[in-house]
């Protein structure tokens, strides 16, 4: 193995957010077996915050007053879940929503003397959302139901609340007024289809105005306005080819002002003169680093920039600094006043802190037929050709970021050129980008990833006879099909966690019951209509077609995609006389979430790439 190749377990800093005021912050942190909280400001380290313990943390949010946090908790071995009250004073941690709730989101806060948080709570299975308020003391002092039909979301402010609810094929967003005298009234209709991309984000002070992403009539998602008394959509913010996939609010309040996209290039925009101030103020701060905002209050901003050396750092910096009249230089140990004045700073990778990150630049090809595609390669030191590894994400509807990646970045650094391809199906680029994945597993999108280690941006610097495959989930999926491939051939693939019999995995998607798994099960293939596709693009039924090594992972507590793929397609291996080799981890579901788990996947996997097949 490469010198000073180093294994990286999971991210050393997660989801940092700003607090409602100054520039303290909170962020997650894995700590004692657990992912936990930390606090800290740009004059305090970091400390810890939490003990979960055995409770998993789903999601956290600022008290308005800052002095709390709201946690989203899920029990270990429970399918329950609910919101915590965390006192930053006392350090005690009381429950809001009700042990017998079986799911629960935070819908809104109502600040003031006496704070509380609007808490969307599902009770029973088959009922939908019930609003909430609940206070600090773990209180519950009001209760709404939604508009004579099951809720699947809510948004509220102390004021009023949106509620979404879905019949026939459709989602219907009701308001009302939060008083014993009111009643709901619909304000718009959508494709029940669109509901994970149509979501309310915010509703003006005075109510009149609720704000929304949206892709009805568009192909990609963008932002909108609708205004009483029509409700009428209006576009606000949107690109032609990328996705909208957050919306900042105003530090003021007064509605959305920066808007972030899946562009590469540009990816974030400034809907009102101040934050594009905050965007010209970072960029002077940065100089050529990349760098985007996470996170706004009336005083500061929380950024996160890419450094040569040490990669992503969350800083924060003042938004003021013009009119105090201090000027801000960047140095290789991050951002600095010229009054001696450090912001804070946390190192977004535990283990990359002194090491210099290997350039990562986007490139795009257009696929067989016709398709346009973008990927990102991440080059070793030295000149090329390097030996080449395809690194295939999940999903398949999840994507790959321009962002630093750690485990492709240290894969780097040991001397291979990882190619990471968002094939058709990734979601962030628009509805017919997407669709165009349905029913093409081991299809179209297998030929994007062959077309992508064909394309001029990798055959100009990759081995054509070193070549690997790695995934996890879909991607283990896909780097054990590209092994039954002869367009390009590949020297040996990881794979983790991947179904390896389509036939058996779509029918356990609909057995389960609920409708993202049914949707999921849809996209890849029907079990009677589409069966004999579904075996043919099996690899369980094409191992006589795999002849490079293979090596397998797995967790034994999978639910979503049972060791049972693993141990039956290593054993089909062993009786065709192929070379496969299976590590299961006892403890791991389908998710490798313990640190240990991770750095022994990594390290072994990256073992197998570099010595036993050859790429070094």
């Amino acid at each position: 193995m490469t010198s000073g190749f180093a294994i990286v377990g999971r991210s050393g800093w997660l989801r940092p957010k700003l607090a409602p005021t100054g520039d303290n912050l909170a962020a997650v942190r894995w700590h004692d077996g657990a992912a936990n909280l930390w606090i800290g400001s740009g004059k305090a380290p970091m400390r810890l915050a939490t003990d979960l313990g055995p409770w998993r943390l789903a999601d956290y949010h600022w008290a308005a007053d800052g002095n709390g946090l709201i946690l989203l908790l899920d029990g270990a071995g429970s399918s329950h879940r609910w919101l915590s009250w965390l006192d930053l004073r006392s350090a005690e941690l009381t429950r809001l929503t009700p042990e017998r709730a079986l799911d629960v989101h935070l819908a809104g806060q109502i600040p003031g003397d006496k704070p509380a948080a609007l808490a969307a709570v599902r009770q029973r299975r088959s009922a939908g959302f019930e609003l909430h308020v609940v206070t600090p003391s773990g209180e519950r002092i009001a209760e709404w139901q939604g508009p004579g039909m099951a809720v699947c979301r809510w948004m509220a402010t102390p004021a009023q609340a949106i509620a979404v609810a879905m019949s026939a094929g459709t989602a219907t967003w009701w308001r009302r007024c939060l008083s014993e005298s009111s009643s709901w009234s619909p304000i718009a209709e959508f494709p029940a289809t669109e509901s994970n991309r149509c979501r309310p984000v915010a509703v003006s002070a005075d109510g009149h105005v609720v704000y929304a992403t949206s892709s009805v009539g568009r192909d990609t998602v963008g932002l909108i306005k609708m205004e009483a008394p029509s409700y009428a959509p209006v576009l606000l913010s949107a690109r032609e080819h990328f996705d909208v996939t957050s919306v900042s609010l105003a530090p003021d309040g007064t509605g959305p002002d920066l808007v972030t996209t899946t562009d590469p290039v540009e990816p974030q925009s400034a809907l009102t003169e101040e934050a594009k101030a905050d965007l010209a103020r970072l960029a002077r701060l940065v100089g050529d680093s990349q760098a985007t905002i996470l996170d706004r209050n009336q005083t500061h901003c929380l950024a996160e920039i890419a450094y040569p050396v040490g990669g992503p750092t969350f800083v924060t910096f003042r938004r003021s600094a013009d009119a105090t009249g201090k000027r801000y230089i960047v140095g290789k140990h991050g951002v600095r006043s010229k009054h001696g004045g450090l912001s804070k700073q946390i190192v977004k990778y535990a283990g990359l802190e002194k090491m210099r990150v290997q350039p990562r630049t986007a490139f795009s090809y257009v696929a067989r037929d016709g398709l346009p595609v973008t990927g990102f390669l991440t080059r070793p030191s030295g000149r090329p050709p390097w030996p080449g590894l395809l690194v295939i994400h999940g999903g398949p509807w999840s994507r790959d970021e321009p962002g630093l990646d750690p485990w492709t970045q240290l894969l780097a650094q040991a001397g291979l050129c990882c190619i990471q391809v968002n094939f058709r199906g990734s979601r962030g680029f628009g509805r017919r980008f997407r669709a165009a994945g349905d029913r093409q597993w081991s299809l179209a999108m297998q030929d994007d990833l062959v077309d992508a280690l064909r394309c001029e941006a990798v055959v100009a610097v990759v081995d054509p006879a070193k070549i690997a495959a790695l995934g996890r989930g879909y991607g283990g999926y896909a780097a054990l099909m590209l092994a039954t491939q002869r367009q390009v051939a590949l020297t040996c693939v990881v794979s983790a966690s991947a179904p390896t019999d389509l036939e058996r995995y779509v029918a356990s998607l609909i057995a389960y019951g609920d409708s993202p798994g049914t949707e999921y099960a849809a996209r890849i293939g029907h079990p009677v209509d589409n069966r004999s596709q579904l075996i043919s693009s099996s690899p369980v039924s094409r191992v006589a077609d795999i002849t490079v090594p293979v090596r397998l992972f797995h967790g034994r507590q999978d639910v979503r995609v049972p060791v049972t793929h693993a141990t039956a397609f290593a054993d089909a291996m062993m009786r065709a006389g192929r070379q496969c080799e299976l590590t299961i981890y006892e403890d791991e579901g389908h998710r490798y979430l313990r640190p240990q788990t991770i750095t022994d996947f990594r390290a072994k996997a990256a073992a197998f790439l570099l010595s036993g097949a050859g790429l070094a």
